[in-house]
């Protein structure tokens, strides 16, 4: 009897073993293309989601992308951790440890280019956001026009620092979940205007914008006057030469920063106090 009763659990633990292995292998199979979302993905990559750590996963038409929570700063092992000029960017970028990072109560990275902010994701694996992945990825951002306190997102000097620590205002928060989409620092996206046209299709006169599309491409302007039904933001662009893009405004753009705020006016070397980045994935 006892040799019977233990050929029986055998045969039930080889049963139970076979059924595990052929859910797992059923359910990575389901989940081949994002293998963080399947139960092996949660339990060898301890991943709670489709989204590496500190980085938000949006909707979109596609098939969705991540992006970093908080604008990016330097590692801890980069030899500068707040870069002030163009040569100390440089100085991190040559370094191939040196990668940007997206964490709260930090001092995002400046005094960067379009090209070098593309290059510095790559270092982390990522790249710069589309101008409709920023936009996505910003909307349901409180963007008010005036009245701004410490708990809102920095447009008028209303933090305690400029630039301010990444994520310091509670409301300054998208729908997903990103912090500081609008103020604190322009954001690099990539692309560019060539002599007036972006996507082969001609932006507006610089104003204060009056549409936009889904896709947050930014349809008309009203020189004169603010629109609220978008915020009173503000579109800056210039018909010749090569524009790069830069999104959601700077800690003194006051009422004229926002999620629909577009910077096309300034060459993809440019490098400022007020400019810096995220990447998505």
């Amino acid at each position: 009897m006892k040799k019977f009763l233990i050929k029986i659990s055998k045969a039930l633990g080889i049963g139970m073993i076979a059924i595990t292995l052929v859910t797992i292998g059923a359910d990575a199979t389901d989940h081949f293309d994002n293998m963080s979302e399947s139960i092996i993905g949660h339990l060898f990559f301890k991943n709670d989601g489709p989204c590496p750590a500190n980085m938000v996963f949006i909707m979109d038409d596609q098939d969705g992308f991540c992006i970093d929570e908080y604008e990016v700063s330097p590692s801890k092992d980069c030899p500068f951790i707040n870069p002030a000029n163009q040569k100390e960017t440089r100085s991190n970028l040559d370094l191939k440890t040196c990668r940007p990072v997206a964490l709260k109560e930090k001092t995002p990275w400046r005094f960067i280019s379009q090209t070098q902010a593309q290059l510095a994701c790559a270092k982390a694996g990522k790249r710069l956001p589309t101008n409709k992945e920023w936009y996505l990825a910003s909307l349901g951002t409180p963007d008010k026009n005036e009245d701004w306190n410490e708990d809102d997102c920095q447009v008028d000097n209303n933090w305690e620092k400029q630039p301010g620590k990444t994520g310091s205002a509670k409301n300054c928060v998208s729908s997903f979940g990103v912090y500081d989409m609008i103020g604190n620092v322009w954001e690099w996206v990539s692309g560019e205007v060539d002599n007036g046209f972006l996507n082969n299709k001609e932006i507006p006169e610089q104003g204060f914008i009056s549409s936009v599309s889904t896709n947050g491409e930014i349809l008309e302007t009203n020189k004169d006057e603010a629109d609220e039904n978008f915020n009173k933001d503000f579109l800056w662009s210039k018909e010749k030469g090569i524009r790069a893009l830069i999104r959601g405004g700077y800690w003194d753009n006051k009422s004229d920063a926002g999620i629909y705020s577009l910077y096309a006016s300034f060459e993809p070397t440019y490098v400022g106090a007020g400019v810096g980045f995220r990447c998505v994935k």
